[in-house]
């Protein structure tokens, strides 16, 4: 599991990388995670040793002025996490079974159902109030920031 961790993490260090700087929030981990699943066939899951219990493998990534929290983690029993607020703009990737995802409408209090198979993803906004349920035997990939929002405007009048 360790060695699929140190794999994910360079994929993602290298991608940093390639993405403007000046793109951050959820555009920044959307383009992320397109190019993080352009390039799953480096992530070598056939060889991957599942333990007996559930599994978290953690790691702050500082690439640039990106300061991100990598999860990997491997579920041998069901989890659910329920009415669980993000604190921070979140990623989410799966990589082993079917993962169901409720989103809270925050205009109607109705939530929205959604289902992520293998080697798909989706961005949560910061603020957002979802259920996660993992079934029995999945290993999903979560990514927050941790980032300050950068002005890009060019604030001074540089013209002659």
């Amino acid at each position: 599991m360790d060695i699929i961790l140190k794999e994910i993490v360079v994929i993602i260090k290298e991608e940093i990388e390639n993405i403007n700087k000046k793109i951050y929030g959820t555009t920044f981990l959307e383009i992320l995670k397109e190019n993080i699943l352009n390039r799953q066939d480096q992530i070598n899951l056939k060889n991957l040793q599942m333990q007996n219990s559930n599994l978290d493998l953690e790691e702050n990534i500082n690439v640039l002025e990106k300061n991100l929290f990598f999860k990997l983690s491997f579920y041998q029993n069901p989890k659910s996490i329920l009415k669980f607020k993000l604190d921070k703009n979140f990623l989410l990737i799966v990589f082993k079974e079917l993962i169901k995802i409720d989103i809270l409408n925050q205009k109607t209090q109705k939530y929205i159902n959604i289902s992520l198979k293998p080697f798909t993803g989706v961005t949560l906004s910061r603020g957002t109030v979802c259920n996660l349920n993992f079934p029995k035997n999945s290993l999903i990939m979560q990514l927050e920031t941790d980032e300050i929002d950068f002005d890009i405007e060019n604030k001074k009048d540089v013209t002659i």
